[in-house]
């Protein structure tokens, strides 16, 4: 199971690397740095591990200026730009989670431009699959929504 911070590391890195020309602001909170006694498994020093490896990216980390603490704001000059909430690995049950993250990406709606999609990503694995297979085509297309499933090694939109 991948957490939070490592979903963005792992996007960052294979669809919106800034080595390829994209300009990446990612807020990270508290609770996704594993601050605090109850985190275990390990989960202190992956995400650790995974901001490090956004920071050799060379990604800025802090609110965006524009669309405030959006999980991904990544811009490209010829790609547009991207805002993407992120879900991962936390006490949370799935589907509330996709329905948060859905109530947080509408919110940021607030403008008509072609080039600004929406995104939600989510871990590589079926019961995450599941949860975005229940969002509609056609509410996708009316939104710019993408629905992403992220791995260490691939990304894919389904």
């Amino acid at each position: 199971m991948m957490y939070q911070l490592e979903v963005k590391r792992y996007l960052i890195e294979l669809m919106f690397n800034p080595s390829d020309g994209w300009n990446v602001i990612v807020d990270i909170d508290a609770m996704e740095r594993a601050k605090g006694p109850q985190h275990k498994d390990g989960k202190k020093q992956r995400v650790v591990d995974a901001e490090k490896r956004l920071n050799q990216l060379g990604v800025e980390i802090g609110a965006h200026p524009k669309y405030g603490r959006t999980d991904i704001v990544a811009s490209h000059p010829q790609k547009g730009t991207f805002l993407i909430e992120v879900e991962g690995k936390s006490s949370k049950q799935k589907e509330q989670a996709i329905y948060s993250a859905l109530g947080q990406i509408v919110l940021l709606m607030n403008e008509e431009n072609a080039n600004v999609f929406y995104g939600l990503a989510v871990p590589d694995q079926l019961e995450w699959e599941r949860q975005l297979k229940k969002v509609p085509r056609r509410v996708k297309e009316l939104l710019s929504l993408r629905c992403i499933l992220v791995s260490e090694g691939n990304v894919r939109e389904i």
